[in-house]
């Protein structure tokens, strides 16, 4: 007696098997038990698989499954620093640009009128003097002593370029990380 072959037992167990065939397979599982054990046991697998729950990859799934597969894939910190290249230089630029505005600013004639540009770099520089007079205030406020006094103008460039490196990598990172979730 031949037996059942898996693509009849799963059109059976689907219900997706055509009425002519229906009756012929159905005496063949009145006389096999084989058979009848085979349709049996697919069903009630079908049935655990319905009830599992969905499987939930973690976050880091992907990246190890692929460094898995391609340890090459891991890139180095080198690496890293040369696919950013661009944005180092972009960043670098500003920052020059920066310094220069600051450090022109007061070696210029007071007949000139300033740009646009100096003047968004003046109201800057203004904003962060009043940042930095709050919190001395608020300093000497909760703690009961001054700050020291740091008002020198390398300082001043010093952290008008630090505040503005961390400003770029902010916005750098909010602005690749949006477009990089549109893209997938």
């Amino acid at each position: 007696m031949s037996h059942l072959t898996t693509s009849e037992i799963l059109q059976i167990t689907d219900g997706t098997i055509a009425n002519g065939q229906r009756t012929k397979l159905i005496s063949h599982l009145e006389a096999c038990a084989r058979c009848r054990q085979e349709i049996e046991f697919q069903r009630n697998l079908e049935r655990a698989a319905r009830r599992a729950p969905l499987a939930r990859p973690s976050r880091d799934f992907t990246s190890r499954v692929i460094s898995r597969i391609d340890p090459r894939a891991k890139k180095s910190w080198v690496s890293k620093i040369v696919d950013n290249l661009g944005n180092i230089l972009a960043m670098g630029l500003v920052l020059t640009v920066v310094w220069y505005v600051v450090n022109t600013s007061g070696a210029s004639s007071g007949t000139r009128q300033p740009s646009m540009f100096g003047q968004v770099i003046k109201s800057y520089v203004d904003y962060y003097s009043q940042v930095r007079d709050f919190v001395a205030k608020e300093q000497v406020r909760l703690v009961g002593q001054p700050a020291k006094d740091r008002a020198s103008k390398p300082d001043n460039v010093l952290m008008l370029t630090v505040l503005s490196l961390v400003i770029l990598v902010a916005v750098d990172r909010f602005v690749v990380r949006r477009v990089l979730k549109t893209r997938l």
